[in-house]
Parts: C-alpha cells; sequence; structure tokens
C-alpha cells in the first residue's frame, strides 16, 4: 500500500514561508542527473519501477516525513514481496543499490536482494534501529547488474518481526531522489565535491532535532565561511520542511510519531540556535524557551527525566546562550552557562568523558566518541558565543584541558574509535565532531594553533569514507542498540555525520 500524506500543501506553503521570513530568494534544485554539467560522466542515478507492492497497515500514530510516498516490505512470512525493475541500465559496470528507511526501526532488519522470480540472493540489506532518512546500500557487481537489467529484483525480509517501511519513487518530490530507491553508477567521481553538492541538498534532510540540527550548523557554518549562496538557500529550505503556513512545527519525532507543534525533549532543540541566527523573532523560539524553563532541575540543570546526557551541552546549552545573546538576556546567558559548568560536573570523572549520569550516580558510555563530540561541541559553541561577554576562566581551562585529553588518543589515520580508549571500530561522526570542535576553537582564538593540525589530519582521514557522491559512511548507528552495537563493527551512511564534517570543513577553510 503507498502512503501519502494530506498534509503536503501546508508542507510546501510552509516552505516557502519560511524562506520569504528569512529574506532569502527562493531555490530550486536541479534534479541529481540535470543541470549539473560535467558531473553526468561521473554519476548516473537509475531509478526503478515498483510492483507486488502487499498491502500492510501503516503503523497507528506514526508518519512518513514529508508526505514523501512510501512502500512496505512485510514481515517474514508473507508470500508477497515488492519487486523493482529497471530499464535501459548500463551493463558491464557495478553499482550501488539504495533504499532509505521511511520509518524509524526498532529492531534488526535483514532484507535479502533476491533476482526476481527466483530464490537467488545476491544481496542483504542489514538494517539495524535505523531512524527515518537513512540510507542504506548494498554494492553489486556487473554480472548482478546483468541479472537485474534482465529480472528485476524481488526484496524479502528474512529478519525481523515487523514490516520495513522505505521511501518510494515519487516523480512529484524529485529534490529527494537520492533518498528514493536507485542503482547509483560511478565512474572516476570527485567525492568531496560530490559531498558539498549533497549537502546543500534535500539529499542531507534528517529527522528534526539533534540530526537535523547538526546538519544545519554545517549548513550555517559553510555559508558563513564560503559565502556560497548554495549553502544559504539549502539552509532555509531544510528549515522549510519542518514550519507550516502558521510558522508551527510539523515533524516526528524519534520514533516517527507525530510531534506537530510540540518540543520533543531536549535533544530535540539544537535546531533552535541556527534558527534563532537567522530569524530572533521566529515564534518557535519562545515556545523552546519555555519548555527548558520546565525541563529545569532544582539546581538549574536542564534535562529530561532523571538522566544528565552530554547532549545537552550541544543540543541545550548552545542554543540557549543563541538566544540569550540575541536578546541580551543575561538570565537565558547565565543559564547557559550552567548547562556546561553541570554537565562538566556530572559527566567528566576522572579525566574521562561520559555519555550518561543518573540520579542514582551512575555513569555510563565512558569516552563515547559522539557523546565525547556533544560534549566538545557544546563547550566550544557556548564559549564562541559568549565572546567574552562573562568571565568564565573555568571553561577555558575545561577546554583546554579536553583538547589535549582527546587529542592524545587520535589515530594515526586522523580518526577516533568509537570508544577512545577502546580498541574498536572508528566512528567518523564521533571524529568529525570532535575535530570540528577542535577546529573552531582554534578559528575563534580560544585554543592555540596546533590543534588546526590534527583537525585537518581528521579531515584527511574523514574523506576515504565517502561514498562516490559524497555520502559519509563509517558511522556508528543511531545509539539505541546499547553498548554492543556501539562497539561492533557495524557502521552505516549518515546524513547528520556529513552535517558534522561540514561544520569541520567550514572551521579548516
Amino acid at each position: 500500500m503507498n502512503f501519502r500524506l494530506s498534509h503536503i500543501a501546508k508542507q510546501k506553503l510552509g516552505r516557502r514561508r519560511f524562506l520569504q521570513n528569512c529574506g532569502v530568494a527562493l531555490a530550486s534544485y536541479p534534479l541529481m542527473n540535470e543541470g549539473r554539467g560535467e558531473e553526468l560522466v561521473h554519476l548516473r542515478y537509475s531509478f526503478p519501477s515498483l510492483s507486488e507492492l502487499p498491502e500492510v497497515s501503516f503503523p497507528e500514530g506514526k508518519r512518513v516525513p514529508f508526505a514523501w510516498r512510501a512502500f512496505a516490505v512485510p514481515a517474514p512470512g508473507g508470500d508477497q514481496h515488492p519487486v523493482m525493475k529497471w530499464e535501459g541500465l548500463p551493463l558491464g559496470r557495478a553499482a550501488r543499490l539504495r533504499l532509505t528507511v521511511a520509518v524509524d526501526v526498532r529492531e534488526e532488519l535483514e532484507l535479502e536482494v533476491r533476482v526476481a522470480g527466483t530464490r537467488q540472493k545476491i544481496g542483504l540489506f542489514d538494517i539495524r534501529f535505523s531512524p527515518a532518512l537513512h540510507p542504506f546500500e548494498v554494492l553489486l557487481t556487473a554480472e548482478q547488474i546483468g541479472l537485474v537489467a534482465k529480472a528485476g529484483i524481488e526484496l524479502v525480509m528474512t529478519k525481523g518481526s515487523k514490516a520495513l517501511w522505505l521511501f518510494q519513487v515519487d516523480k512529484d518530490a524529485a529534490q529527494n531522489e537520492v533518498l528514493q530507491p536507485h542503482l547509483l553508477f560511478a565512474e572516476n567521481p570527485d567525492p568531496i565535491r560530490e559531498f558539498h553538492n549533497s549537502l546543500a541538498s534535500p539529499a542531507s534532510l534528517q529527522p528534526y532535532g539533534w540530526m537535523e540540527g547538526c546538519v544545519l550548523d554545517g549548513l550555517f557554518d559553510l555559508w558563513q565561511a564560503t559565502g556560497e549562496k548554495r549553502y544559504q538557500e539549502a539552509l532555509s529550505s531544510h528549515l522549510g520542511y519542518f514550519f507550516d503556513e502558521k510558522q508551527e512545527l510539523v515533524y516526528e519525532g524519534s520514533r516517527s510519531q507525530v510531534r506537530d507543534g510540540l518540543v520533543d525533549g531536549i535533544e530535540s532543540t539544537l535546531p533552535n540556535a541556527v534558527i534563532a541566527k537567522l530569524n530572533p523573532e521566529h515564534p518557535v523560539l519562545q515556545k523552546t524557551v519555555g519548555f527548558w524553563l520546565r525541563r529545569q532541575q532544582a539546581g538549574g540543570l536542564i534535562q529530561d527525566g532523571d538522566m544528565t546526557s552530554a547532549e545537552g551541552a550541544y543540543t541545550v546549552a548552545y542554543p540557549l546562550m543563541v538566544i540569550g545573546m540575541k536578546r541580551r538576556d543575561q538570565a537565558l546567558i547565565d543559564k547557559a552557562i550552567k548547562q556546561i559548568r553541570l554537565r562538566q560536573r556530572r559527566l567528566i570523572h576522572k579525566g574521562d568523558c561520559y555519555l550518561r549520569y543518573l540520579a542514582n550516580g551512575e555513569r555510563s558510555f565512558r569516552n563515547w566518541a559522539r557523546g565525547v563530540a556533544w560534549y566538545s561541541l557544546g563547550l566550544v559553541r557556548t564559549l564562541d558565543e559568549l565572546n567574552g561577554s562573562s568571565e568564565v576562566p573555568d571553561l577555558h581551562e575545561e577546554l583546554n584541558r579536553l583538547a589535549e585529553w582527546v587529542a592524545s588518543y587520535q589515530l594515526e589515520n586522523g580518526l577516533w574509535s568509537c570508544f577512545l580508549d577502546q580498541e574498536v571500530a572508528v566512528d567518523t561522526s564521533g571524529s568529525a565532531g570532535i575535530a570540528a570542535a577542535l577546529a573552531i576553537a582554534v578559528k575563534k582564538g580560544l585554543l592555540p594553533s596546533k590543534y588546526s593540525e590534527v583537525a585537518q589530519k581528521t579531515m584527511t582521514g574523514l574523506s576515504s569514507y565517502l561514498t562516490p557522491d559524497g555520502m559519509l559512511s563509517g558511522v556508528a548507528q543511531s545509539n539505541r542498540g546499547g553498548a554492543a552495537l556501539q562497539q561492533s563493527d557495524y557502521r552505516v551512511i549518515s546524513q547528520m555525520g556529513m552535517g558534522l564534517m561540514a561544520q569541520l570543513s567550514a572551521a579548516l577553510h
């Protein structure tokens, strides 16, 4: 069953209204295979027709982002499976088969890619605990592409308990075509150039909150660093996807549940930093400040429930400081500083950095790379926004200690292990975030220049993890599967990670 939402007209109007309110000319993005000149030589996206779509009930209370069309791959046991077929595929060439998740996944799934009409397996999608808007890919050989060209493919779930919803091919939503099912053929690509092309487009959209906030910060920083209008237009276009004609939030929460007009926890408030920079009078800001004040604990810490998180340094302290400085509101500025200080006391223990601190004194996720990135970015960006307006020598001392500490764990390839002090696979997103914090601090005069070399080494290392069309791989999956998943070799493509890499790129520009 295909699924389309009725609020698509409101979404389109909201995008136009946000752009106009920010004083930005309306952007019109070309199709990935049109208007890109020489790039056609390097990349080709081929889109399938779909058939044999099973009738599956859409989960109650959830929604597909942006009114984009979606289809379901049913749970194991059914006898009807989606079939994809292509016309005019180039033969004798390998390709990447891509699918993008449309509804949040809270389990481990496996999808076999079979030659249609047979049981011949030519690939396997391993999808674990995936948020919406995350693409997955399977590499197909030239020989396998020959089989696909003749018969097409069939998607069969062999592991999982619930249907998986994926984005459909939709000519009416051409701006998101990188996130539609496709085969990508690449020849002599330029991944760094394509990284910037993909970033400055709807291909880098993420669920509203901390994920999209990373992308928004990257777009804003690149616009400021380069002056290129494409980043400004992409920034405003991205924000426009999440607001209706009344400038009310229209979005889905971390479980794909409808959260229109609401604030979905402290991790959802990061985008307010960029919104405040673009439009300090935007109505969502007052709603967010009210939310923060209601979540304030007796000691002044803003948190969800009884858990103090490193995320809050980046998703609360930093946007709170931006709003406070824009409004010249000393009370908000002081609250932002307090968020960093209280997290330092609770999350930094014996020199290590923890992701979480509970009311019973228990700490967890020691030296997890992305947790270190959240704490580092929150500290650096809060100090940068403060811009010397208040004396905070203790936080400057903490920044210098933190910089020396993280640099001591950097690997030869410029990246960091998913847990800094463990011999586990690297995490490109955590590495990009840590290096971005260092590079921003150097650029703003908060750290000595020697850390620029550390950050540049990371940038070089990250480039080897870019796909031919500039998407960042090697990212540790969203933290839903516990420490075991993070310590494993399982890694994904993530636009959130691209946002962190963009922040690093801008700071090194």
